[in-house]
């Protein structure tokens, strides 16, 4: 009998080990729906609200809703380069360009944190 229960809290005590491993940045990496597209994120380390985009054709703008003037990570998992605007309707000039395949943790360091109000998906 104390086999049993011995046995049954050290499943318990693994289990309980297994959950806490992953970590809030792991459950919220698991947790993304980000596979074959662009995605913002409201806080760094792809955290926070998530707002996904599907691109439609070369060239097009599209305005960030759920994050604008929020984003602070990125992911690029498209085949072409994403430009960033500050502005809606991606007019001026742009102030970040994501290239294909990338991601950024943390857009503090390009300058663009909390600025995205429009994206333009183009060729590389």
């Amino acid at each position: 009998m104390k086999r049993a229960r011995v046995r049954g809290a050290g499943v318990a005590a693994l289990t309980l080990l297994s959950l806490m491993g992953a970590g809030p940045t792991a459950q919220a990496e698991a947790a993304s729906s980000c596979a074959l597209a662009f995605c913002l994120y409201e806080h760094d380390k792809f955290e926070g609200a998530e707002e996904e985009f599907m691109f439609e054709g070369w060239n097009l703008c599209y305005s960030v809703a759920r994050v604008n003037n929020k984003a602070s990570s990125m992911r690029n998992n498209s085949a072409a380069r994403v430009q960033f605007y500050n502005t809606s309707n991606c007019s001026g000039a742009y102030g970040y360009a994501a290239s294909p395949s990338s991601s950024d943790g943390d857009l503090t360091n390009n300058g663009f944190d909390n600025k995205t109000s429009s994206i333009k998906y183009v060729r590389p």
